[in-house]
């Protein structure tokens, strides 16, 4: 296939010019790296179910983002909690553009940076030169050498070794109105023994695709030292008329643990993958996803776990709830090494249909290349059990209520593990999208 040249990144795009020579030199070589690669046909792999010329927009004739305060009233709220210290920071991005950051009062333990990409390419040139680039680049497929060639500006955030953020930092990025395209990005590296709870929201977008679609696609790279504790959250909720693409990736060392937890709400089209590479021995990655579709929601989503060191550890539990006409695509890929010995490693995914008119696809991968191994993997995918609903009605419980009352307690389990500031906002979320039931 011929790439289009409607949708070439030009060599004089602003982008490309800004930053340190070392950054110039990688966003021209992802330049390069997008305009000689096809788009990846459809029916391949990841791609079946998902047509890519959606991620297109021709760069040149996109609008300046167009912010509409979306999230305005949610940055207040949480400015609060950051005063009244139940926050160590909050971040906000509009589309790589504006990028502000508030400290709690009692500040933040000595050696972390939080802060954008821009300064710290300058101010911390070793550190993000060694890191940025490295596992989400040309190689990684045509879209991810898109960011990588026109993210404007992103966050950067460092944790030292030994230092523990007690309290989550949160990262809100606004995309812009119809028309216009987002690329934001993510550096975060955690340092020996270090800890950090971290929430990414994505919102905005265009709200009418009548007047237009908005388009976004992001990348977030995340590196957990020996010992190290991360947990990060993505919570993306954009508006109805946004197609969004995203990529994320970690690496661990030994001993190092990761929780991530993707929670999937909105957009027109959505297409996410999630991947952590365990390279030390001891390593753990736990993986807990929930996803909401209504109306005619597109989503497809992927996740990896890829064991490059024996003795290492994942859990992936993937759950889905759809109604309407919305549609999902779930594949997950456990892949295990040969040298990776005595590696344990679980994959799930469970799909709750509402209604007729649903559709859902599940596709589990293993991919183990020695026998020293525990290894299983499952998946579910249905209506809601006629009989629950019976119990509940037989007790006074009419049948609205009770569907809500069931799907409740199928998203709790992952509800537990939201960082307290959200638990109430993911809530309202679900009784929305279930009040038409």
């Amino acid at each position: 296939m011929k790439q289009n040249p409607e949708f070439l990144i030009n060599e004089m795009t602003p982008h490309l010019h800004r930053g340190p020579d070392w950054l110039k030199a990688m966003r021209r070589s992802d330049r390069l790296g997008f305009n000689e690669a096809e788009l990846p046909p459809r029916g391949i792999h990841l791609w079946r179910y998902t047509d890519p010329i959606r991620f297109m927009m021709d760069i040149d004739t996109a609008t300046d983002a167009d912010f509409t305060g979306a999230l305005d009233a949610v940055v207040k709220a949480e400015a609060e909690h950051v005063k009244e210290g139940r926050l160590a920071a909050l971040v906000t991005d509009r589309g790589g553009r504006d990028i502000d950051v508030q400290i709690s009062p009692a500040g933040l333990p000595q050696g972390v940076i939080i802060g954008s990409l821009s300064d710290a390419s300058e101010s911390n040139f070793d550190l993000v030169k060694e890191h940025l680039y490295q596992m989400i680049n040309r190689k990684s497929g045509k879209f991810e050498a898109m960011n990588g060639a026109l993210w404007n500006d992103g966050i950067f955030i460092y944790v030292p070794d030994n230092v523990v953020i007690e309290k989550p930092v949160h990262l809100f990025r606004e995309a812009g109105g119809e028309n216009s395209a987002t690329f934001p990005r993510l550096l975060v590296i955690v340092g020996r023994n270090a800890e950090v709870t971290l929430i990414d929201e994505y919102g905005g977008g265009s709200p009418d695709r009548n007047k237009g679609i908005s388009f976004s696609n992001g990348a977030v790279e995340l590196f957990g030292s020996e010992d190290s504790r991360t947990r990060y959250v993505s919570l993306q909720r954009y508006a109805p008329a946004m197609n969004s693409y995203f990529t994320h990736r970690a690496k661990l060392k030994q001993n190092a643990t990761m929780l991530t937890i993707p929670l999937v709400f909105g957009g027109e089209l959505c297409k996410q993958s999630f991947g952590v590479e365990l390279a030390g021995a001891g390593a753990d990655s736990k993986m807990y996803g929930l996803l909401f579709g209504s109306n005619r929601q597109h989503f497809d989503n992927h996740t990896l776990h890829h064991h490059s060191a024996g003795k290492s550890t994942s859990d992936i539990d993937f759950k889905v709830v759809l109604k309407d006409r919305a549609l999902s695509a779930y594949t997950g890929l456990i892949r295990i090494d040969n040298k990776a010995r005595t590696c344990e490693a679980y994959q799930e995914n469970r799909n709750l249909l509402l209604n007729p008119g649903t559709r859902a696809e599940t596709i589990p991968e293993l991919e183990i290349l020695n026998e020293d191994v525990s290894c299983s993997h499952g998946a579910t995918l249905g209506p809601i059990d006629e009989e629950s609903i019976f119990y509940l009605k037989s007790r006074g419980i009419e049948r609205n209520e009770a569907v809500r009352m069931i799907v409740g307690g199928f998203v709790q389990s992952t509800f537990k593990l939201v960082p307290e500031d959200l638990k109430d906002r993911l809530s309202d979320f679900v009784a929305t999208r279930l009040e038409t039931i």
